[in-house]
This record gives structure tokens, C-alpha cells and sequence, in this order.
């Protein structure tokens, strides 16, 4: 690639219009180019550096800044999340749900490595460029995956990511996951709908044990006995003898429950109780979070 078409490239990257074309065109050139992006960081032309480390972090090549970029991105993050709030987020249909005085068990529950701080915003472009391909022993490829644990809304934590949809198997499976989970933190919530918001998915472990469980097309579709805060079958408008399933009850939307219980991120606004920030945490120790192709946003 010339270097003017380059030059014209990167003033493509920071002109909104154009944004996601030249992302695209910059990902299908490859890191060819991430040597020359370093020059520029370094060396200029001035109006060009944060273009240029935009690129870079388009192509995943984070791990290749500088200790003084690398510094100066960590202290933008700092400053972010002083004043750190949802603002119209997209939220992944699957997640889990801790108490957050026990969150930590999260990281060895779900094998967490190299966590980092994180605002939502960060969490939430994480999970658009959640997958990255590292180089393994002989010819096998690692797959390296990212998980983001929200700050604490209303005295629970969320986890969203690839390895949490793990915890429920094709067909519902015994949710090892989910109970291994609870075992670190005391309780865990999982819950999860369709993009059409036509099957929805719940459940809940208690130290190390599934208390209850319902899935729209699953054999059975409840497991468990209905909790005090369920609302009985037969206050369901459509409800008639022998329509349901003997351990039955009202609960059957994931957000519903969420907000009963736990939390619903999809109500989550300015008025939510919020304390602590959010962690960026991956599933390969060492990996690192520079290899992550995408910009994340902050």
C-alpha cells in the first residue's frame, strides 16, 4: 500500500461517515501495514497519531504500542470511569448475575485471566470483537475469548461473553457451569432470550446446586420447585386445568425474573444504583488483550 493511500485512509477512520467502510477496507489490507501505523504514532504527522492508533487497534495489534501509549490509554480509562454510566447500551441476550459482594469468584469460576478495568462502554465494544486466534503449541491455534463483569448495579454484578452462554448446553444439559459459579460466589442467576424475544431461558444456583429452572422449549420445561416470589400458574389469564406442567408458574420471560430477583440490564437507567467499575478479563492466561482485533470504545 502507497503511502498516501494509507495517509488518506486514516483521515477515512476519523470521519464518522466513513468509519465503518474504512475499518473494513483497513482489516482486509491486514498488519502489513502495523509497522508503518507505529511510524506514524511516533513520528507524526500530528493529525494522524490518534487515526493511527485507532487502526492499530483495529488490526489487534495493541500488544505492539508503545509503554508510553499503552500508559496514556490506561489513563484515559482512569479518568473515564469516574463518571462512568450506561448510555443507550445494547446488552447482550445472555448473561449471568453474582452478588457483587462475592464477584470474584467469577475469575477462577470461568478460568479469568489479565482482568483490566473497564468503563461499560469498553465492556460493551468488547463484546462486538470478543474472539481472537493465538498461535498454540506445534500447529493447534489457541482461541482466546473476552468476558466483561459489569460495575455493581442495585447489589449484583453481570457477566456477559462467550464462555457464559457455556453455561447452558444444546438441550439444557445439567448446567455444570452454572453450578461451579455458584460454588465460587454463593449464588448465580443465569438468564437468556432470543432475539425475537420468543424463547427465554432462566436459572438459578445455590452453592453449587440448581434450585429452579425454566426454558421455553425445553423437556421439562421446569425444573425444581416454584420459589416464594413466583407468581402461581392459575393467576395466568390464559391458565386451564392440566394446561401446565405441575411445578408451573407465571415466570416464564428472563427479563421479568431478572428484575424480580436480580437485575435486568435492559431497565438498567441514570437511577439504578451503581457502585465500583467494570473488569475486561479473557479466558488464555497471558494473552493479554492487545491481539483483539476492533477499537474498543472508552
Amino acid at each position: 500500500m502507497s503511502r498516501g493511500t494509507l495517509m488518506s485512509l486514516l483521515h477515512r477512520l476519523g470521519d464518522s461517515r466513513e468509519v465503518w467502510q474504512a475499518r473494513k477496507e483497513l482489516t482486509s489490507i491486514g498488519r502489513g501495514v502495523v509497522p508503518e501505523l507505529l511510524a506514524i504514532r511516533r513520528d507524526g504527522p500530528g493529525g494522524l497519531r490518534r487515526p493511527a492508533l485507532h487502526a492499530l487497534a483495529v488490526l489487534g495489534a495493541g500488544d505492539e504500542l508503545t509503554a508510553g501509549d499503552r500508559a496514556a490509554l490506561e489513563r484515559l480509562v482512569r479518568i473515564k470511569l469516574l463518571d462512568d454510566r450506561p448510555f443507550d447500551e445494547l446488552w447482550p441476550t445472555a448473561w449471568l448475575a453474582v452478588p457483587a459482594a462475592t464477584y470474584e469468584g467469577i475469575f477462577p469460576a470461568l478460568g479469568l485471566h489479565d482482568r483490566i478495568p473497564a468503563t461499560i462502554a469498553m465492556g460493551m465494544s468488547a463484546m462486538e470483537h470478543y474472539r481472537a486466534e493465538l498461535p498454540g503449541p506445534g500447529d493447534e491455534a489457541l482461541t482466546a475469548y473476552r468476558v466483561f463483569i459489569t460495575p455493581e448495579f442495585s447489589g449484583w454484578r453481570m457477566v456477559f461473553g462467550r464462555p457464559v452462554q457455556d453455561c447452558l448446553p444444546p438441550g439444557g444439559g445439567d448446567l455444570r457451569l452454572l453450578k461451579r459459579v455458584s460454588e465460587h460466589c454463593g449464588q448465580a442467576h443465569y438468564y437468556e432470550h432470543d432475539g425475537y424475544d420468543d424463547a427465554h431461558f432462566w436459572a438459578i444456583a445455590e452453592d453449587g446446586r440448581v434450585i429452579r429452572s425454566h426454558g421455553t422449549y425445553l423437556e421439562p420445561a421446569w425444573t425444581g420447585e416454584p420459589l416464594p416470589w413466583e407468581e402461581p400458574q392459575t393467576n395466568d389469564p390464559l391458565w386451564e386445568p392440566g394446561m401446565y406442567e405441575p411445578n408451573a408458574s407465571c415466570a416464564w420471560n428472563a427479563n421479568e425474573v431478572a428484575h424480580q430477583v436480580t437485575v435486568d440490564p435492559e431497565r438498567i437507567d441514570e437511577d439504578t444504583p451503581m457502585n465500583g467499575h467494570g473488569w475486561l478479563a479473557v479466558t488464555v492466561p497471558g494473552a493479554g488483550h492487545g491481539m483483539f482485533p476492533g477499537a474498543l470504545s472508552i
